[in-house]
């Protein structure tokens, strides 16, 4: 079974502080229909490129497919106060190895629609640090945002981008899966030229050993 790990994109879910409101307007135009999309680049389940915040950092654009999909496993991080920072030992008794996706599972994502979204705890610089010298290819978690929403943070962003270590916030259903299992993920991004990031499409699934990335029956 595949897992689908992302927000649906619609008018009046939480958006970072000051970024665009997501609007989608209908134009009826008999008998078809086409909607006009109104968002920015980090709404939703997205992928952030290195140039949201590193200048010069390449764009998502410029990153192969291969990039977004890859063997992964949730790392649980559940039970951190509200705005607190994820220290680096959350990754302790982990199998992590180079090229994987490692998603964060803080439970935020049951304050959906909630204004404790905004107050979800965040990675410590520890951590972020720790993720780059493991050398993994994406930093996915289920909240707003990797550093702190209320603190206007930056550090895990500039450690992570800075390393060309890409990031995707707001997933959500990671109660589908196991913490410390290999998945398969995916996670692609609109190809949207030279932009800083896109909303993407998350999707997990079992990885049968005897094909590689086929699904379990």
């Amino acid at each position: 079974m595949i897992c689908d790990l992302t927000r649906t994109l619609a008018e009046g879910m939480p958006v970072y502080p000051g970024d665009p409101q997501v609007r989608i307007d209908m134009i009826a135009t008999p008998p078809w229909r086409v909607s006009a999309l109104h968002l920015g680049s980090h709404s939703g389940t997205h992928i952030d490129a290195p140039s949201h915040y590193i200048a010069g950092g390449r764009s998502i654009d410029t990153f192969a497919p291969d990039r977004f999909i890859a063997p992964g496993m949730v790392v649980d991080a559940r039970g951190y106060a509200a705005d607190a920072p994820i220290g680096a030992a959350i990754l302790d008794g982990y199998d992590l190895q180079p090229g994987m996706i490692v998603v964060i599972r803080t439970g935020w994502e049951a304050f959906w629609q909630d204004a404790r979204y905004f107050q979800h705890p965040y990675l410590s610089v520890d951590l972020a640090h720790a993720l780059v010298e493991r050398r993994v290819s994406l930093v996915a978690i289920d909240a707003l945002n990797v550093d702190s929403t209320p603190g206007g943070g930056e550090s895990a962003h500039a450690a992570l981008l800075g390393a060309e270590l890409l990031i995707a916030e707001n997933l959500c259903n990671l109660d589908a899966l196991i913490c410390g299992q290999t998945y398969m993920f995916a996670i692609t991004p609109l190809l949207l030229h030279a932009a800083d990031g896109a909303p993407a499409r998350a999707l997990a699934w079992d990885i049968d050993h005897r094909f590689g990335t086929f699904l379990r029956s």
